[in-house]
């Protein structure tokens, strides 16, 4: 069987980037992937070890980007002890497809939390 998907679309929300009790870097975002009907689908994307690291350091929210990875499900334990499943995509290799930010560009992420910020 074969398991792989290649996406491109832009980031819905920021990078977390958090440690598993081993060390392991995990980084979590969502992407959202246009449809013909105007509307999006967003999909949940999870990294590991290097790759993590590099999506939390240099992916904003509404950067473009192609991932390449699979599609996997696990088990979630809801606050209220039912046990759902989730399906997410593993990210195995990523690529930038925005032109770099020049120095001191700001995203509009952080143009609207700056503005946020001092309003």
């Amino acid at each position: 069987m074969i398991n792989r998907v290649v996406l491109v679309g832009r980031l819905a929300t920021d990078c977390v980037l958090r440690y598993s009790h081993d060390g392991l870097a995990i980084s979590a975002f969502s992407l959202a992937i246009g449809r013909t009907d105007a509307g999006a689908d967003f999909l949940p994307v999870v990294a590991f070890r290097r790759l993590a690291e590099a999506t939390s350091r240099y992916l904003l929210k509404g950067r473009l980007v192609g991932i390449e990875g699979r599609i996997a499900s696990r088990p979630l334990d809801t606050n209220d002890g039912e046990q759902r499943r989730v399906i997410e995509i593993v990210a195995d290799r990523l690529r930038f497809l925005d032109p770099p930010l020049a120095l001191g560009e700001e995203t509009p992420t952080r143009d609207a939390t700056n503005q946020a910020a001092q309003g």
